[in-house]
């Protein structure tokens, strides 16, 4: 993972910021379907802060067919989900590299605060971590 600085400073209602996931299967296999997947805990506001009137964050993902940037999920929670819920993703050969561009903007009425997101790797066909997680340093003021 890569970002300008080693984590993400957002501000309520600023510019997004970017930053890459390099996923590497140096694995015996090929992933049919491997999906990267975000969450972070739910932020508590700073004393005088009032409630957020949003969904607080948006997560993009850029589509290199398109060359536009399309939503992509952002689970804000504190519990984990099943690793069966998970859908999607895209193939990776064994020995292949793949780089896929993100950026995360907070809206103008999300929460403050500092929270990690988690990036996890899920190969959907077998419901299993394909990599141990990283975490993404984030804060929000």
């Amino acid at each position: 993972m890569d970002t300008r600085g080693g984590r993400l400073s957002l501000v309520r209602g600023g510019a997004a910021q970017e930053f890459t996931v390099t996923l590497r299967n140096g694995n015996s296999a090929d992933h049919r379907h491997l999906l990267v997947a975000f969450q972070m805990e739910v932020l508590v506001g700073e004393p005088g802060d009032r409630p957020g009137s949003g969904p607080g964050f948006l997560l993009e993902r850029f589509d290199q067919a398109s060359g536009a940037w399309r939503p992509d999920e952002l689970r804000v929670a504190n519990d984990a989900r099943p690793l069966s819920l998970y859908t999607g993703g895209g193939p990776l050969a064994r020995e292949a590299v793949r780089v896929e561009r993100y950026r995360l903007r907070a809206t103008v009425g999300g929460p403050t605060g500092s929270t990690p997101v988690v990036v996890s790797f899920i190969d959907t066909d077998t419901d299993r971590e394909a990599a141990a997680h990283v975490l993404l340093g984030h804060s929000t003021g």
